[in-house]
């Protein structure tokens, strides 16, 4: 989806470490950027490591996994997600992925694995062999409901064409992806068409993505997009991911103004919440660490609400072909979306400033193409390391949105240490360890 704006210009309305009703607070200490990812590095590299087994959830009586074997609380929209507990055991063991045009999935492969759980849900684990390797997916693997697929500890890497979308949860529930590593064959940004790592679509609800590690993508590392507004509740949960290298990282909601302007309630979007453009689609952005990404952090058009709690993000640009670099920010809001940020840590390595976050014409520069309008944007407890800059927007709105149900850690009390461990936690080897208590423990 290239529903992005030009790069950011400075603007006299941004606020820099406002003190409002929820305040940006920046941290005083380390001086500099560089010497911030140096200590937090340094830090999450002696953090404790936990000693628990990485292998596959065994199956019970009847060949059913009654117990998850590294249990994670998800709070937020995707709280209560139960995803493959109950449902039968499918062992991948090969990394084979045959051309999907054999009338059956070869036994053994992820593909077979997900066309059994098609029948009634399922768990999927992997044999500790393929621990390392490289599954290369031939076509997209459609998840069905009340499926788990669970990497462990991270030991197998997905990875796929650039046009080819890996996973795609379309008209399913009840799913949690776990412990996985995502990439794409190699690509150039604005040359190759590319689709995204996991995508979502359709009529889905609780949904959990959790502990995955994505690299050079495709076009977004996660796309949270339906196509047309939905009456039933899209409900999402990613958490403790770690995104790194890539551009465009996740665009959240529908499209249905950046389309067609001229569609219902796309006149003032912000005015029609309780009709064409309600917020539907809800996202918990929990503990996710965006290391070396430009843009879409996340990126949250209309009919949907995002909760972004305790997500470290590492600015940085993707230089294009033609030798220009791309938009750069963390948090932006557009055509109607709504964006809480709460405990954030935004570092901005340049002395560029960049949007930490703000609605969608805070990165306008005077000739942008004015193809969205803002949304609304509030923001309270985040830490900007360097020249991060933000602008709230209709924050009210926001805040009224905002759930109580996602636990926050004070970003402000030690930046350093927040920063530690969510580089330690984030990604598939943190799925044994548990949030916020490893956080206490690495201090």
């Amino acid at each position: 989806m290239n529903a992005d704006c030009r790069p950011a210009r400075p603007a006299a309305a941004l606020l820099l470490g406002a003190l409002a009703a929820w305040p940006f607070a920046v941290a005083a200490a380390p001086d500099t950027p560089a010497a911030f990812l140096a200590q937090a590095r340094s830090r999450a590299a002696a953090f404790p490591v936990a000693a628990s087994a990485c292998g596959p959830a065994a199956a019970g009586a009847g060949g059913l996994v009654s117990e998850d074997p590294r249990p994670l609380r998800v709070e937020g929209e995707a709280g209560g997600v139960t995803g493959g507990l109950g449902r039968p055991l499918f062992l991948v063991t090969s990394a084979e992925d045959p051309d999907t045009g054999r009338s059956r999935p070869e036994p053994g492969t992820l593909r077979a694995a997900v066309e059994g759980a098609r029948r009634g849900g399922g768990w999927i684990a992997f044999d500790t062999r393929l621990d390392g390797s490289t599954l290369r997916l031939s076509a997209p693997l459609r998840v069905p409901s009340d499926t788990t697929i669970d990497g462990g500890c991270g030991g197998v890497t997905i990875s796929a064409a650039p046009r080819t979308t890996s996973l795609l949860i379309a008209n399913a529930a009840n799913i949690v992806i776990r412990g996985l590593r995502f990439t794409k064959d190699t690509y150039v940004d604005t040359v190759d068409r590319a689709n995204d790592a996991i995508g979502l679509t359709g009529q889905f609800d609780r949904v959990a993505i959790l502990h995955n590690a994505f690299t050079r993508c495709g076009d977004g590392c996660l796309d949270i997009v339906s196509k047309d507004p939905q009456n039933a509740p899209s409900r999402v949960t990613v958490a403790f991911n770690h995104f790194a290298n890539h551009n465009k990282v996740i665009l959240i909601g529908t499209l249905t103004c950046y389309v067609d302007r001229a569609a219902p309630g796309c006149d003032d979007p912000l005015a029609n919440l309780s009709g064409p453009m309600t917020p539907f689609l809800r996202v918990t952005l929990q503990a996710n660490v965006f290391e070396d990404t430009a843009q879409r952090q996340p990126k949250v058009v209309t009919n949907a609400f995002v909760h972004s709690v305790n997500n470290l993000i590492v600015l940085g640009a993707t230089r294009y072909p033609n030798g220009r670099d791309s938009a750069v920010y963390a948090g932006a809001a557009a055509s109607g979306g709504i964006l809480a940020a709460e405990g954030d840590i935004v570092v901005n390595p340049t002395s560029h400033p960049r949007l930490g976050a703000g609605p969608v014409s805070a990165l306008r520069g005077a000739d942008g193409e004015a193809r969205e309008t803002d949304g609304s944007v509030a923001v309270r407890g985040n830490v900007g390391i360097g020249a991060v800059r933000v602008l709230e927007h209709r924050p009210e709105i926001a805040r009224a949105l905002r759930p109580d149900a996602v636990g926050l850690v004070d970003a402000s009390a030690d930046p350093v240490g927040l920063a530690a461990c969510l580089l330690r936690v984030a990604g598939p080897r943190g799925t044994t360890l548990a949030w916020p208590a490893a956080c206490r423990a690495g201090r």
